[in-house]
């Protein structure tokens, strides 16, 4: 890049002061947190510096809001994983439990071929070898 002679920036001179940085801002705001045990109960700041969802938050609050609010996002998260996990856990248990064989409905009787009269049986048989010259298993 080609700077005009009054267009050169000072060598000595910063661009933005200390003061005019945000990110500066909110890392002393922080550093101040910190040291005066401000933070919230569990809060990881070194973590939470490195997390990009972190640095979203200090850009649009204040430094204290957005570790509020950071603070409780990772809560509900913690809880939600928790809860996930609880859930599949119980299914999981429920799972490995003996399953019923009753069923709801009844069984149908089978029929005595031994005490059937001649004519039911005779009716029977019919009823057996036209399913079967239809196509339906007949089983016996």
């Amino acid at each position: 890049m080609i700077f005009r002679k009054n267009e050169m920036p000072a060598a000595n001179e910063p661009a933005e002061t200390e003061a005019e940085n945000p990110f500066i801002e909110a890392a002393n705001a922080l550093v101040e947190m910190e040291r005066n045990d401000e933070l919230p109960e569990g809060f990881d700041l070194q973590a939470a510096v490195q997390d990009r969802a972190f640095a979203e938050l200090l850009q649009e609050f204040e430094p204290k809001a957005a570790v509020r609010i950071y603070a409780a996002e990772k809560r509900a998260d913690e809880a939600e994983n928790s809860v996930k996990t609880r859930m599949s856990e119980q299914a999981r248990s429920r799972s490995q439990l003996p399953k019923s064989q009753r069923t709801d409905r009844a069984a149908a009787p089978t029929p005595d071929y031994m005490s059937m009269s001649k004519e039911a049986f005779s009716a029977l048989e019919k009823q057996y070898r036209n399913a079967a010259h239809n196509g339906k298993r007949v089983q016996i």
